[in-house]
């Protein structure tokens, strides 16, 4: 015998043409005993609009389906479910149909176990993808309206410089004064790896976290700074104020642009590696987690000098204030820098060798838990531009926009860090065309190109006076 989920919901509008719980429930319920059904339970959601799943009686009949306490999902008529064709297609196959579970509509004579049933379905889906192209439609030119009345479009993260107040973005002083010196120091001749690390070494963060390569750059491109606002490939006037002149972002686009070329010409790649040594950027103390830099000793008899690696925190200067180890001196040593690239390119010259060890290496990941945190983060990130469309097309207030947000975004910082501490964003495919590509012994290869290979397979070497520990990208 079927046990049946009886589902009931009423609107005030619906009570009055007709629809109201007690008559629902008693159709419902004579329609099981002709059929010789068993009620498991009744789920009611009285005074709730239809036109959003968040009720209390459909959240508990959701729970009890994928539980599968229940085997049929039985409604008066579709509208009871949800107004909405796309909800309704929604939790007809995601929820529904996913669960095993039998759907029937006693008005429409909907049935998903039978052939007509499973049409209907399709034809919903039509009706449910029309549905959200027009509301994309209505969402596309809420925002263009926003745009170009010059509000702000950066609602859940304002750009560094900014605050955002009351809908208004309004200056951040001192965050604005970094924002100029980023520009003139860039202008200046200063590199955007260069600015980064004064601004790090010097203890200045970005929006609650170190700058980056990125955040930097992100900074020199944002015409934002302007006083304008970019939407679509547009730019449109800003009701906010500006931190520096358009002549000065103009000037700051072309030089990007030249440098970008030069690059590009000189390594025959448009975001060249240009480390000095093997492993520049990538070697990192093992005790405190600073960044390892090289060093040069005294010139030998031979003419030539030892080079070295050492912990960036071994002497630290007031010049250059330590940020790594809470503060603290790192007591480490040095480390001859022929000795640490000998040992990284034998562990490469292994791969080379036997390739397969990097499909091994990678499945020592658990690629299942990896991938249900990627599910969800997209899920967040979804949720988080749903947010966004909602408030720029004014159906949600901002009190309700915020402070759904910041939970969504609380959510995902926890996940990446989740995901950052299972190296889900390493490349094997990559890591097997990079070893399949080398034509000779990493050993025999030149240094420039020995160089290459290295940034291309390891992200960072850990080192100690015990062992070196490889964190590949795959």
């Amino acid at each position: 015998m079927k046990k049946v989920a009886l589902y009931v919901r009423v609107s005030t509008e619906d009570q009055v043409e007709g629809y109201s719980i007690n008559e629902q429930v008693d159709k419902l319920t004579k329609y099981c005993e002709v059929k010789d059904w068993n009620v498991y339970d009744t789920y009611l959601d009285p005074g709730f609009s239809g036109s959003n799943i968040n009720r209390p009686g459909l959240t508990n009949l959701i729970k009890d389906v994928e539980r599968k306490k229940v085997d049929t999902v039985l409604i008066y008529k579709l509208d009871r479910l949800s107004r909405s064709q796309k909800d309704t297609l929604y939790l007809i196959e995601e929820i529904f149909i996913a669960n095993d579970i039998d759907f029937v509509s006693l008005n429409e004579n909907f049935d998903t176990s039978t052939p007509f049933g499973k049409a209907m379905i399709g034809i919903l889906s039509v009706f449910a993808q029309l549905e959200r192209e027009q509301i994309t439609e209505r969402m596309q030119m809420g925002k263009v309206g926003r745009a170009k009345s010059g509000k702000a479009m950066s609602w859940a993260n304002p750009p560094f410089g900014y605050q955002y107040v009351e809908g208004e973005l309004i200056i951040d002083e001192y965050e604005a004064s970094i924002v100029k010196r980023i520009f003139n120091e860039y202008l200046g001749g200063k590199s955007i790896t260069k600015i980064r690390d004064d601004l790090v070494n010097e203890g200045i963060n970005g929006k609650k976290k170190p700058f980056s390569y990125r955040s930097v750059s992100f900074i020199l491109k944002n015409v934002l700074y302007t006083g304008q606002q970019r939407f679509k490939d547009k730019v449109y006037p800003g009701n906010h104020k500006a931190i520096i002149s358009e002549e000065l972002f103009d000037t700051t686009q072309k030089e990007l642009a030249v440098r970008q070329k030069a690059a590009y010409a000189t390594n025959n790649n448009p975001r060249p590696f240009q480390a000095k040594y093997i492993l520049s950027g990538i070697a990192r103390c093992g005790y405190c987690g600073a960044p390892m830099e090289s060093v040069l000793g005294n010139i030998r008899k031979d003419g030539t000098r030892l080079k070295k690696y050492q912990c960036y925190n071994r002497h630290p200067r007031k010049s250059r204030p330590t940020v790594y180890n809470n503060g603290k001196k790192c007591d480490s040593g040095f480390y001859h820098m022929s000795d640490l690239e000998k040992e990284v390119l034998n562990k490469i010259s292994e791969l080379q060798v036997n390739p397969k060890a990097i499909q091994s290496k990678d499945s020592e990941t658990n690629d299942n838990d990896q991938n249900i945190l990627l599910t969800r983060l997209k899920a967040i990130e979804k949720n988080i531009k749903k947010l966004a469309d909602l408030y720029y097309a004014d159906m949600i207030d901002l009190s309700a926009m915020k402070s759904r947000s910041a939970e969504l975004q609380q959510e995902r910082k926890t996940i990446e860090g989740q995901l950052n501490k299972t190296d889900i964003n390493k490349d094997v495919n990559k890591a097997v065309e990079v070893i399949n590509g080398m034509d000779k012994p990493i050993s025999e290869m030149e240094y420039e190109e020995q160089k290459v290979i290295v940034n291309n397979l390891i992200d960072k070497v850990d080192i100690t006076q015990e062992e070196i520990l490889i964190n590949w990208r795959f």
